[in-house]
């Protein structure tokens, strides 16, 4: 018997859809993948051409995570399984628009 996830995936690939659906769940999940501290002053918003936008509460924070850029990135891709996001911009502001 094929387990419900695999259906969904299944039929999402199909659809083109499961790039997509994996890009989502990275924003979804950013608190999680990326720990307390940094989700205390950030908000991931969305990914675009495999840029992920996140919004970060100073220029400080946005310096510090600049440096930390490459880790994150291979982070978010290890948990995907593939390579959703070649960049991270990092913008201060958080704001409640996207």
């Amino acid at each position: 018997m094929i387990e419900l996830g695999q259906i969904i995936k299944q039929v999402l690939e199909k659809r083109k859809m499961w790039r997509q659906y994996q890009q989502y769940l990275i924003i979804e999940q950013w608190d999680r993948l990326v720990g307390k501290e940094i989700a205390a002053v950030t908000s991931a918003r969305r990914i675009e051409r495999e840029v992920l936008l996140v919004k970060v509460s100073d220029s400080t924070w946005a310096y510090h995570l600049t440096l930390l850029k490459p880790q994150l990135i291979k982070k978010l891709n290890q948990h995907a399984g593939e390579n959703l996001v070649r960049d991270i911009f990092f913008q201060v502001g958080m704001d409640d628009r996207t």
